[in-house]
């Protein structure tokens, strides 16, 4: 049988999930081009994937990076924690078969509700928490951040939900996706 390499496509955003939005899902690709393209890195682009799976992934998107996008997203925290959700909930929809059904409220110590995705009835089965970095140094690494997202989602362990964490590092790129243990 043939390896075939796993990709994942930026405008696939665009189609929105059950708990996002198209338009939200556009917003979130454009956060993703304008974060790549400062980084340097081209359509398709090699990320490379830690934790439950260990691969290389290619980024597809259509590089439309302007200067309008450039103004639009030059706050560098926002753009990077953007990206990091338009990359993440395409990586939990790859890897653990789970679709976005809902947004968290602020304080619950996660981000997003995880379902199925043929499951109209939006039945949490998950939990996923996400954060990015631009790029790494020597104390604010993808596994540091993993650490303190584990000890942050830790508080909600009580729901039986499982929690994955994905920490979405821009520079080389690089992905840690893996599942809580609790």
């Amino acid at each position: 049988m043939d390896n075939i390499p796993v990709k994942i496509n930026l405008t696939d955003l665009v189609s929105g999930m059950p708990g996002i939005t198209s338009v939200f899902g556009a917003d979130l690709m454009d956060n993703c081009v304008v974060m790549l393209h400062r980084n340097g890195h081209t359509s398709p682009t090699s990320i490379s994937i830690d934790g439950m799976e260990k691969e290389n992934m290619d980024i597809l998107w259509k590089d439309t990076f302007n200067e309008q996008m450039d103004r639009c997203y030059a706050d560098h925290q926002d753009n990077t924690e953007m990206a990091a959700i338009g990359i993440s909930v395409l990586l939990a929809k790859q890897i653990t078969g789970y679709t976005i059904i809902s947004r968290s409220r602020k304080g619950t110590g996660f981000d997003y509700t995880l379902g199925d995705c043929n499951d109209e009835l939006y039945i949490p089965k998950a939990r996923l928490e996400i954060s990015g970095i631009e790029k790494e140094s020597l104390i604010n690494t993808i596994n540091n951040r993993f650490r303190q997202k584990e000890q942050q989602v830790t508080p909600t362990d009580k729901t039986g939900l499982p929690a994955y964490i994905s920490i979405v590092e821009f520079s080389a790129p690089k992905a840690l996706f893996n599942k809580k243990a609790l």
